[in-house]
């Protein structure tokens, strides 16, 4: 015999070996449920599809970013064995072997011989690579749910990590406020002064509203004004009438001053490009 007709037998008998081993899993099956198979990375595990209709897989506790074999393409890969559907909402897949067409009609080509040789899928998901050797078979579609071996990766929380984000910068805020509000603790943002003595604002008719300087900080820029009243009356001062598109923060020392009075106001506004 020669040496081809031995590889040939060996090839021959390896199938028809799986093709035993998976016909066992099928009559195994009774109805036909969600099958739910343990996986490992690196290793192969087998299951049943349906050779009619389509197969959905999962995997348990994480998302399929990718499936490698040989996959139906009418461009790349006409003779593939398998047409694949992605869900990349729902990190899964849909599998069909490829069915008998009419002639012309554009769709995948049917593979010969019955039953259907099994098909070889690797499986690329969060927690790992799995190889599937899938057997189509004359059953229902049904869903594949793949367990991995070991825990799911511990993923950060993004609640958590939105509350970490949202007190930082709570605390660069006030940081720049009080650096703002003593000239001791500015040192890491010097304020940069106007000329002039400042460049005034309308605000209201009765007050002057003087920038006076500003500290430019990480993602932040602080803005020092001096605000007077120059009515003939006391003047009750809401912070919130201060609040303009992009400001984060306003404060004051004082929020009542009688005709003549004046307060520092302390200005944080997100920065803009450039600054």
């Amino acid at each position: 015999m020669l040496a081809s007709e031995h590889r040939t037998s060996r090839v021959a008998a390896r199938c028809l070996s799986w093709t035993v081993a998976l016909q066992a899993l099928v009559a195994n099956g009774g109805a036909w449920a969600a099958q739910q198979l343990d996986v490992r990375d690196g290793d192969t595990a087998i299951a049943r599809i349906s050779q009619r209709d389509q197969t959905r897989i999962r995997v348990d506790r994480a998302r399929i970013t990718d499936v490698l074999g040989d996959i139906y393409d009418a461009q790349r890969n006409p003779a593939g064995r398998i047409v694949l559907v992605k869900d990349d909402q729902d990190g899964e897949v849909y599998v069909r072997p490829v069915t008998q067409v009419s002639p012309g009609d554009g769709a995948a080509p049917v593979l010969p011989g019955s039953p259907q040789v099994p098909v070889k899928l690797d499986i690329k998901s969060d927690r790992g690579t799995f190889a599937l050797l899938l057997q189509p078979m004359d059953v229902p579609g049904d869903t594949l749910i793949l367990r991995p071996a070991g825990p799911p990766p511990i993923k950060p929380n993004a609640e958590a990590a939105a509350r970490y984000k949202g007190a930082a910068h709570v605390r660069a805020i006030k940081a720049l406020t009080l650096a703002m509000a003593n000239p001791d603790l500015a040192s890491e943002v010097p304020p940069q002064w106007l000329p002039g003595g400042g460049e005034e604002l309308v605000l209201w008719n009765e007050a002057r509203f003087v920038l006076k300087a500003r500290h430019v900080a990480t993602g932040m820029v602080g803005e020092v004004y001096e605000l007077i009243n120059v009515s003939g009356q006391r003047m009750v001062i809401d912070e919130r009438e201060l609040f303009d598109k992009g400001v984060l923060s306003v404060a004051l020392r004082r929020l009542v001053l009688a005709p003549g009075e004046s307060t520092p106001v302390w200005v944080i506004r997100q920065a803009q490009a450039g600054q």
